[in-house]
């Protein structure tokens, strides 16, 4: 796409992201070329930049003990560390949330018009580089102007309005011509009910309770990195589960927010709301909570758990205690970040792919008069790949006929045109995903005959392909498999 159809056209396999950073990415490609480490140099620089921002933002809400746990915890999350090399934009999300403190601190205390007016376009610019910024920046605009009209500052509130205002018109152009199409998703909805993503509310069961623990929980894991994660220690899974001392990050938080709201209502009123807000939005099942949704509001969470470190630590006369304390909180995420470096292929598994060693290694071993048959479940790696490392076979791509089909039977005679496109080599390659077994857009496990219990389609898909002859080669990895099958009918 070019930078007109990114912005008036719906981005492939229902993805979303906002305008400014899909302009941004556009732009590296067009400067540096199409490939893999340049796709990944925005979410690069916004993580670095996250980094270094948020030193300022630590020294203006926290005493000297918090900024070093919340630097730490900032420096070595997993999670975070890994949105900074990945190409989507929560990378971007959690650096948008940083400027949009650090402009807090800059400009909120300005009596100046132009200071006002820089506020309000800088923020109005952040909005078209995340989505997520308007839950910080509304948050902003809430806590600041309920402040100053509770404490009378009638000239503070005033001037005040002119970036909530400008900020305001900005989200409303953004979300006409671009936010609207995404909120209005209905897969994307149904997808996030289906797992449960959104926040149930008010509850209604008892899995609906169980929710709040549940995802409060893996938000202390997923991003934080505060859980530690060893390999099961006992064949007790609940016990496990304790022994990954969630309580400390949990703890921290509640203490921190017990602090906020009794000994510092002014930085209460800046932090609490944009959390109270995405919650909101989160009921109204316009926004999922979990694992990277929660990226953008990390440096909020981080310093609440700061300010519950320096609470708990203000009757501690002992340095060596505090610094004991401290190393225990940081020992979960330093401890992963460790592990992930000296041992890469156990960095979040379970986001690994293994697509790009799949197409390279039947690549290298690909021969004329070959034949590549992807299955349609496939076809999205493929497509990418293909283009970057200008892979030198053309394949059939698989057309996905399922809903075509009443039973297995059925689909395999509508693939015939598929296969009878494969009898004219000497070798066929097969490549399949094991992971993903249905298409973007899909309602879950449906077609049911496709999906039936003790059935593995893409088992079947290989029984049929082995018509043609015996395996000669076989590449299976986590999430791809590759056969070379040898084409006895050729012969």
């Amino acid at each position: 796409m070019d930078f007109l159809e990114l912005a008036t056209k719906p981005l492939y396999y229902q993805q979303k992201a906002p305008i400014g950073f899909l302009w941004l990415n556009k732009l590296v490609i067009n400067l540096f070329g199409n490939t893999e480490i340049f796709l990944r140099l925005i979410p690069l620089i916004s993580g670095v930049a996250s980094m270094l921002l948020f030193v300022p933002i630590s020294k203006y809400f926290l005493n000297n003990w918090g900024r070093l746990i919340a630097i730490g915890i900032i420096s070595f999350s997993p999670a975070l560390i890994y949105h900074s090399v990945e190409i989507k934009q929560y990378s971007t999300e959690l650096f948008c949330t940083l400027l949009s403190l650090y402009m807090f601190i800059k400009y909120n205390q300005s009596t100046e018009l132009k200071g006002m007016f820089q506020w309000g376009v800088i923020g109005a610019t952040i909005l078209w580089f995340s989505h997520s910024a308007i839950f910080i920046l509304s948050g902003i605009a809430i806590g600041l102007g309920l402040k100053y009209l509770l404490e009378k500052k009638w000239k503070s509130l005033f001037l005040s309005l002119i970036p909530f205002t400008i900020w305001l018109i900005s989200f409303l152009i953004n979300y006409t011509l671009f936010t609207h199409k995404h909120v209005e998703s209905k897969w994307i909805v149904y997808w996030f009910r289906s797992y449960a993503n959104f926040m149930p509310f008010p509850p209604k069961s008892l899995t609906d309770l169980t929710w709040f623990p549940l995802n409060l929980y893996r938000m202390i894991d997923y991003p934080l990195g505060l859980l530690w994660n060893f390999n099961s220690l006992t064949n007790n899974p609940p016990l496990n589960q304790v022994l990954k001392m969630p309580f400390i990050g949990i703890g921290l938080l509640f203490i921190g927010v017990y602090n906020l709201c009794r000994r510092n209502k002014a930085h209460f009123s800046i932090l609490i709301p944009p959390i109270i807000i995405t919650l909101i939005a989160s009921s109204l099942e316009l926004y999922p909570l979990t694992e990277r949704f929660w990226v953008f509001l990390s440096p909020i969470l981080i310093l609440i758990i700061a300010f519950g470190f320096d609470y708990l630590i203000k009757g501690f006369k002992s340095k060596r205690t505090i610094v004991l304390l401290l190393i225990i909180v940081l020992f979960g995420p330093f401890y992963q970040s460790l592990i992930f470096t000296f041992k890469p292929e156990t960095f979040y598994v379970h986001k690994k792919s293994f697509q790009r060693e799949a197409l390279i290694y039947l690549n290298n071993n690909y021969r004329k008069n070959d034949i590549v048959y992807i299955y349609w479940n496939d076809l999205p790696g493929y497509k990418l790949y293909k283009d970057i490392y200008h892979l030198n076979f053309n394949a059939v791509e698989g057309t996905d006929v399922r809903q075509q089909s009443k039973d297995l039977k059925d689909y395999y005679k509508n693939l015939e045109p598929d296969f009878n496109q494969l009898s004219g080599g000497k070798r066929i390659w097969l490549i399949y995903n094991t992971m993903y077994t249905s298409n973007i857009g899909d309602k879950i496990d449906d077609p049911s005959w496709y999906y039936q219990k003790n059935h593995n389609s893409t088992d079947d898909l290989v029984k049929e392909l082995l018509r043609f002859g015996p395996t000669l080669k076989k590449y299976k990895t986590k999430d791809i498999t590759v056969y070379l099958i040898d084409n006895n009918k050729k012969k």
